[in-house]
């Protein structure tokens, strides 16, 4: 029906557009047929409502240079926004926080390097992991994989180094003393659980001059020493002392004077309380270098 003219009223009403009920007012109200079909189209006097799906009959032009796009907010009412142009142009639009990074449209896990060092994990530490049979990833905590790599909690044997102090051995017996634990090349050193399974003593005066044993086991004992003689046909004797009684005795002769090297070892059981010492002398002036190792060894 291009025109009302000529028409009757009775025959156009259903093409007419009204209010779904009485005047407009700030309310959204249906705009419907004259024999009220309801279209999408609504109206009040301050704004104007789509009931349905907006659509345009011609595109509008294309813009290559506005910033500004219209968006919908939290209560589906259109608002305009200003965007940087970065957001048009395919660029990251924001700044990733380690261990993520961001480059153009890439992003990934950053160089490990620029990540902070945990230090010794705790229990509660946590790995990403790649589970292949869900094809996801996951995490798995330090306790948990602790247990899978070491099941039976096996650590290294508890050993330990202890590096004698420098000493001029006579005819009469002189207790070898031990640098205390540390850290540094001259100390002397623990490895695997040895703090729960030795601890240096004084008993026989000095600083270290025994070993006591803080569990029960059978343990590999082994003095590796070096000495100095001034003269010739050196007598040398080290005695190993289980509790204050020699256990082993270890003699040697050195026919030319200058430096040398032994090494004395043996196997012995002990108890808690236990301990060791080594006791050396020489039939003339001899120097035992700084740094010999007695070295005890949990089997």
């Amino acid at each position: 029906m291009a025109t009302l003219s000529g028409q009757k009223v009775k025959d156009a009403f259903a093409s007419l557009l009204k209010l779904s009920s009485n005047t407009a007012t700030t309310t959204l109200k249906n705009v419907e047929s004259g024999d009220g079909v309801a279209t999408a189209l609504q109206v009040g006097t301050t704004k104007v409502g789509i009931n349905g799906v907006l659509e345009f009959s011609t595109p509008p032009a294309t813009g290559s240079t506005e910033l500004d796009v219209l968006l919908l907010n939290g209560s589906d009412q259109v608002v305009t926004r200003t965007l940087n142009v970065s957001a048009f142009s395919g660029g990251a639009v924001t700044t990733a926080t380690l261990p993520l990074a961001i480059t153009s449209s890439t992003v990934r896990l950053d160089n490990p390097s620029s990540i902070s060092d945990i230090g010794t994990p705790a229990t509660g530490d946590r790995f990403l992991i790649y589970d292949a049979s869900a094809t996801t990833w996951k995490r798995i905590d330090f306790s948990v994989l602790s247990s899978l790599i070491n099941p039976n909690g096996y650590q290294s044997a508890p050993e330990l180094v202890a590096r004698t102090k420098a000493l001029t051995l006579t005819s009469t017996p002189q207790y070898l003393d031990f640098f205390n634990i540390g850290t540094t090349a001259t100390d002397s050193l623990n490895i695997g659980d040895a703090v729960n399974v030795y601890s240096f003593t004084n008993t026989y005066g000095g600083t270290n001059t025994a070993v006591r044993m803080l569990e029960e086991g059978v343990y590999e004992v082994t003095l590796s020493a070096a000495f100095t003689t001034a003269g010739t046909n050196v007598d040398v004797n080290l005695y190993f002392d289980i509790n204050g009684s020699n256990v082993n005795l270890n003699q040697n002769s050195f026919k030319n004077s200058g430096d040398h090297f032994i090494t004395q070892s043996t196997i012995v059981n002990l108890v808690f309380g236990d301990t060791l010492s080594v006791r050396a002398t020489a039939s003339a002036s001899t120097d035992l270098e700084a740094y010999s190792v007695f070295h005890l060894r949990k089997l």
